[in-house]
């Protein structure tokens, strides 16, 4: 993006992530080893019970089948998930002991339907006790499986419907900041005036505007209000049209931003604050007057020297009754004044070393005759070399203008 004087864009992204669980090992392993170990069951049946009358064996099939049940469903659904944190192979042993166990009480329950066989043929009962515990095993680990697959796609049915909703969210929200950002700035006798505003996520709690009054007099106004979202977005609309309705009969930036803090104050919670810069420019007298309400300094860049405008207060919406004083300047043809947030000072290179306002004084400096967005362009693409593969960590804005 290109910033200009005459357009300023506020432009986010969001790239859902995609939800895919990952190949449970623990499990082929767990499965792999149930059924070999009901091969080795089976073919040491083959031989082992040759000769075993197995009708009361198909008759206890399915009340064994009932045993396997029981005690694959309770390992699976009640044992397997408290033992979800253990190490791997520590897991995995307790795993077997309870099944092995539950199998066991549930034959020796089975058994007690025909004891007669039991003690008539105990090679076979012994036999049905082995398969029925790696029968259960194998149960277990497809139901444990099953369940616990089962959670995670509901767990991601729920992340992708918050997404969604704070999609939706942040929708409306991109459209009130698109409304409250400036589409162009105002022609001005005596001054020119570029801005940018490129929020770190898809909305974000930077806030610029141009202001004018019927006798000509011009405000600039930057701020950076608390929190993110559809909140902060809110808030820089009551901002927005606080600070419109009073511009045109505040005496001093210090006494509107006094103002401004009493109505923020008694309409919203502590923690809703915004910090603020606020400057006018009288085109008669070539005065800027400013309040700096707890925002970084401007900096006004002059030919042979570079000043910080700091009087003001505290940020607005903290402390009812707050005072905010208000500094003065002259400016000469070729002054260059920057508004700027914590964005473009605070923007960390890959050592987490930050571009910092000496910086951008100096980058300003070397660049002051350009063309306002041309300048800005600049100070953009020092901020991208500058971090590098760093994602911004907060909203970059600057507004910029210059004495004729």
């Amino acid at each position: 993006m290109t910033p200009s004087s005459a357009t300023t864009q506020a432009t986010g992204s969001h790239r859902p992530t995609a939800l895919v669980a990952a190949p449970d090992w623990h499990f082929l392993v767990r499965w792999t080893g149930a059924w070999l170990g009901a091969g080795v069951v089976f073919g040491a049946g083959a031989a082992f019970g040759a000769g075993v009358d197995f009708g009361p064996v198909l008759r206890l099939s399915v009340p064994f089948a009932v045993a396997v049940g029981y005690s694959a469903y309770i390992s699976a659904r009640l044992v397997f998930p408290l033992l979800a944190r253990l190490p791997g192979a520590l897991r995995l042993l307790l795993d077997a002991l309870i099944v092995l166990a539950g199998t066991i009480f549930g034959s020796i329950l089975v058994f007690l339907i025909d004891p007669f066989f039991v003690l008539a043929q105990p090679r076979a009962a012994l036999l049905m006790v082995v398969f029925n515990a790696v029968l259960a095993a194998g149960v277990a680990i497809a139901l444990g499986t099953y369940d616990r697959m089962r959670r995670q796609i509901e767990a991601s049915y729920r992340v992708l419907r918050e997404r969604d909703a704070l999609e939706r969210e942040l929708s409306v929200a991109r459209e009130v900041q698109r409304e409250l950002l400036p589409r162009e700035a105002p022609p001005v006798a005596g001054l020119e005036l570029a801005g940018v505003c490129r929020p770190a996520i898809a909305v974000g709690g930077d806030y610029y505007d141009y202001l004018r009054d019927g006798d000509g007099r011009l405000g600039v106004v930057i701020a950076d209000v608390s929190g993110k979202g559809v909140s902060a977005s809110l808030l820089m609309a009551h901002l927005q049209a606080s600070m419109r309705s009073r511009f045109p009969t505040a005496a001093t930036p210090g006494l509107l931003v006094a103002d401004m803090n009493e109505a923020l104050c008694g309409s919203s919670s502590a923690s809703r604050y915004a910090t603020l810069f606020l400057a006018t420019f009288d085109r008669e007298t070539r005065r800027l007057s400013y309040t700096n309400a707890g925002h970084l300094p401007a900096i006004l860049v002059h030919e042979e020297n570079t000043a910080r405008c700091e009087e003001g207060g505290f940020p607005i919406g903290m402390f009812e009754g707050a005072a905010y004083e208000t500094g003065a300047r002259t400016l000469a043809p070729g002054d260059l004044l920057a508004l700027f947030t914590d964005g473009v000072t605070e923007a960390p290179a890959p050592d987490g070393e930050e571009f910092g306002a000496t910086r951008l004084a100096e980058l300003l400096r070397a660049h002051r005759g350009r063309p306002l967005d041309k300048i800005i362009e600049v100070v953009l693409d020092a901020l991208v070399q500058w971090s590098g593969p760093v994602d911004p960590h907060d909203d970059v804005t600057l507004v910029l203008a210059r004495a004729r």
